[in-house]
């Protein structure tokens, strides 16, 4: 009888561990938090060997040291035809193998212009500009298939694609434009959408891409998918870009309005460009985006410090969007610094250096520890 109880005890701490074991599986299987940064420059800068450092003043190598401090996912935008040789789809393929070749995730931003694609300037390439409509809507279809297949057939398949850079007002205007006098125009806009979207369905079989449309406002972006809704695209990310210098600075309104986002639309949110300055000083002879103290938020000084406490506060509020949809954050441009001295990119200088994730020394910011935060 003894043996028995003793058999049957056993049993019950094998079948306990094991239980232990799978919640232990399940825990590991939890939805990835996104810390991610865009290094789009890098296409251009690694041309000229900048020398990255850690917070010793040790030479990095930025992607490596990017990893090692935690970063899990790079966003990198795509431009059609390139007025300036950059960011094509040659450039975006290489890098990706960088990416892949050290496991780390892939967002794709696909501007669908030829230079840069913002709420003002949605500026189709060139080689669409004379299109109709219907033509437009298969010029669309046939470049996102035969980017995606691209590369997926190098096996760097994005975890994510963008579809459009900021495309609050729409995107290849005026085709799919959706502001001012376009504002009855939301059905061009989605039949376009939903053609670039068809074309990554039809290459990614396996399901394993996330499709984001992307919005340049916390505060506004409500309004962009209300609009939306009634069209039932076929989306999983909404991503925004916040950058307060632009937008309501009341911290607990942002944190409302990203509640309202998740609350109203049942889709993952993601902050696809976030920044903010560590001083107000430059290191080029460009103007800065932000260079007065009234650009910034008055709880986080432009300092080290206050650049790394921000962030400290932003990843804590897109963890508290409800059901778990606030899904991660992407630093836009962390690496756009001027080096060399007062020699900076073949540009002649960056309007960035002051909201870089290196100082002008070109060493680590205390905020890149955020980056290793669970």
């Amino acid at each position: 009888m003894k043996l028995i109880k003793f058999a049957i005890f056993v049993l019950v701490l094998l079948l306990t561990s094991c239980s232990k074991s799978d919640d232990s599986n399940n825990s590991s299987d939890s939805p990835t938090f996104y810390k991610g940064m865009d290094l789009s420059f890098q296409s251009e800068l690694e041309d000229y060997n900048i020398d990255y450092k850690d917070t010793n003043g040790n030479s990095v190598e930025l992607l490596d040291f990017a990893k090692s401090k935690g970063t899990n996912l790079v966003r990198l935008k795509l431009w059609h035809t390139p007025q300036d040789g950059e960011n094509g789809l040659e450039d975006v393929k290489n890098y990706a193998l960088k990416l892949k070749s050290r496991n780390m995730d892939f967002l794709l931003n696909f501007h669908y212009s030829d230079y840069w694609a913002d709420p003002g300037t949605q500026t189709p390439p060139v080689a669409w500009q004379n299109m109709t409509i219907d033509q437009l809507k298969t010029a669309i279809y046939s470049y996102t298939k035969d980017v995606v297949q691209q590369l997926k057939a190098q096996n760097t398949l994005p975890e994510m694609i963008q579809i459009g850079n900021e495309t609050d007002s729409g995107f290849l205007w005026d085709y799919g434009k959706v502001w001012n006098e376009f504002n009855n125009n939301w059905n061009n806009y989605v039949d376009l959408v939903s053609e670039a979207i068809r074309a990554v369905r039809e290459v990614d079989t396996d399901n394993k891409v996330r499709i984001m449309l992307h919005h340049s406002s916390v505060e506004n972006a409500i309004f962009f998918f209300n609009e939306l809704q009634p069209f039932h695209l076929d989306f999983d990310i909404i991503g925004l870009s916040y950058y307060p210098q632009f937008q309501i600075r009341n911290l607990d309104l942002v944190a409302s309005k990203l509640n309202e986002l998740a609350n109203n639309f049942n889709k993952d949110i993601l902050l696809v460009e976030v920044a903010y300055p560590f001083t107000l000083q430059w290191n080029d002879n460009q103007t800065n985006y932000i260079g007065s103290l009234d650009q910034t938020l008055s709880e986080f000084s432009p300092t080290p410090q206050g650049q790394k406490a921000y962030f400290e506060w932003l990843i804590q509020t897109i963890k508290n969007i409800p059901e778990d949809r606030g899904i991660g954050f992407c630093y836009w441009a962390p690496d756009w610094v001027a080096f060399n001295g007062n020699e900076a990119t073949s540009t002649q200088g960056t309007s960035w250096e002051n909201q870089c994730l290196f100082d002008f020394d070109l060493k680590a910011l205390p905020a890149l520890d955020v980056f290793s935060t669970n």
